[in-house]
Parts: structure tokens; sequence; C-alpha cells
């Protein structure tokens, strides 16, 4: 895939005086984001601070181009992820992505715009949501599933998602249901540093965490609370303590979601990974496999000239007498 310098296989990039800016739409601690007048699908991300890990958000940009097809449009379609960089005085300074889509943003009863943020999914109805109506049962488990593959993905090639939480993960009605991710420049690989320095967001920390911040083990954890918080609605559950799913939820997916969610409490290194919690939510548990026995192998006798095999003398048979079959 050629660049916007026309270098085959360079990372896409180009400069900000080029982009036509629109309104500004979100203002958080590291940036901004603007919408683009000619681009109505993506959005410009402008960081603060002077200067960030070009060689990290480098290495976002090109992800997708080393994933199989399929996982490429998982990707694309459940994720805010950087697709070029946005330059300015040679310098990496934000990078364009895709517009959240239009199903997930609602309009609450006061007439605001509100994205449908996962924290909608985790209490009670209230009348001031507006449009915003929590999803059932049935389709809770369809969208963390879709969530549990999305990670599939990233820790299939050690991408640590990092900031988990319900401020960054929406979803849509529908049939099914649909997931999307934003603050996705908070992602790294697993031994190399990040963009910028990792948020966590309070109730959706690792408490065993390592000092440096996220890693896969962490991402697991924070999975456990995303499936655990959802298919409970309740916003602070943790493992350790009892797991009250909905009541609609199958007994078979409730016992091996319960399961999983207190082993991910355990310590470090024994927490279920994306792998196991989608064969949790299928309901199918793993068989542990006998494995065979060795067969005793036969002991090589001496072997006496007469048993070894030789040519064979054709036998002559007597004919019958005349008149006798």
């Amino acid at each position: 895939m050629p660049g916007a310098d026309g270098v085959p296989g360079a990372t896409p990039r180009v400069k900000q005086s080029a982009l036509n800016l629109g309104d500004l739409l979100d203002k958080g601690g590291q940036g901004e984001v603007w919408a683009l007048a000619d681009r109505p699908d993506q959005v410009f991300k402008r960081y603060f601070l002077p200067s960030v890990n070009t060689a990290a958000l480098e290495g976002l940009v090109g992800f997708p181009l080393r994933l199989r097809p399929s996982d490429q449009r998982a990707l694309q379609e459940c994720a805010a992820w950087p697709a070029e960089i946005v330059t300015a005085k040679q310098q990496a300074v934000g990078f364009l992505m895709r517009r959240v889509p239009a199903p997930f943003v609602a309009r609450t009863a006061s007439g605001k715009s509100q994205l449908r943020e996962l924290q909608y999914l985790l209490f009670e109805p209230k009348p001031l949501w507006g449009d915003i109506e929590p999803l059932d049962a049935e389709d809770r488990i369809e969208l963390v599933r879709t969530f549990v593959d999305l990670l599939r993905v990233l820790h299939r090639h050690t991408v640590v998602l990092g900031d988990i939480s319900m401020r960054n993960i929406l979803w849509a009605p529908g049939d099914p249901p649909r997931l999307f991710v934003l603050d996705c420049d908070s992602a790294r690989f697993e031994n190399s540093a990040s963009v910028l320095p990792q948020a966590s967001t309070p109730d959706w920390d690792d408490p065993h965490g390592p000092p440096s911040g996220s890693d896969l083990d962490s991402d697991r954890y924070k999975l456990a609370l995303l499936v655990g918080r959802v298919l409970s609605r309740d916003a602070y559950i943790r493992p350790g303590h009892p797991l009250r799913l909905l009541p609609e939820i199958e007994d078979p997916i409730a016992d091996m979601v319960r399961k999983s969610f207190d082993r991910a409490g355990g310590p470090r290194g024994s927490r279920p990974d994306a792998d196991e919690w989608a064969r949790a939510l299928s309901g199918r548990a793993s068989i542990a496999l006998t494995p065979p026995v060795p067969r005793v192998p036969v002991p090589l006798l001496p072997m006496a000239e007469m048993d070894n095999r030789g040519e064979r003398e054709i036998i002559q048979l007597r004919p019958f007498p005349p008149g006798q079959p």
C-alpha cells in the first residue's frame, strides 16, 4: 500500500495543512478530535503534547496490513483504529481515524446527542436516557462475544489494548448488536512503548497490574470485568465477589461465565484468555483429552534359519481318475 509520500509500504501520512477541518467534536486530557469537511467518515485527533512516540504510532497504523482479510474487517468495523499519521513541520501531531458511525449516537430526553457508551448497560435505565434502551440478555451476550473476538485478534499479535472501560466502548442495537472501540491509540505492542503514557480508568484497573502499565494479563483481567459487568448489569462487580448474572442467561453459559470470572481473580498468569472466554460464552466446556497410552514395542528376538521367508516350490496336485468329478 503506497504511503502519502508515494513510497510503497510507507506508513500513510498527511500534512495537517492539507486537512479541511470542520467542527471541534471532543476534547480530552491528551488531545482533541476534529471533524473533516471533505472526509465525512473520518476525524482528526490532534495531540496536545508537542512530541509523541512516532514509531509506536507508525506501528499501530501499519498493524492492520499484517492481518488476514477477515481480521482486518473485524478491526475496521469495531474500532476507531489509527489509519493515517498527521504531521506538521515533519513531526507527528496526531492521526486520522474512523468517525463514530451514526447508530452509536443516541438522543437523550433533552434532545442532546450522546454516545451509546458501555456504561448504559451497567445501570438500571433512567427516563433521562431518552432513546437509549439497554440491550436484553441475549444481545448482551452477542455484544461481549464481539469484544472477545476483537481481543483475540489483538492478543494473537501481542497487541495490548490497555484502557478497557465503560467510557471508550460503544454499542448499537441491531441484529446482531454492534460494537465500536474508541481511544485505540492507547494500544501498544507487548514489550514496546505506547504512543503516549497509557491512561487507566478508575474502577477498571488491574489491582495486580505491573507498575509499567497495562499488559496482556491486565487486558485479560479487564476483559473479565467487561463480561461480568455487562452480563450482571453491575458497574462495580469484581472477581472475588459473587457474580449475580441476569436471570435470562441460560444455565450452561451462566455456569461457565461464573467459573471464568472467579478464575480472573487468581494470580497473574492464571487468568482466562480471550479464547477461554469465547468457549465460556458459547456454553461449551473444553474437554480434557486423555493422552493415548504408548504402545509397547514388540521385542526383536533372534530368528532361526527356518523362521525366515524364502522361495516356495510349486506343489503339483494329482489329477482326478477318469470318471470322477
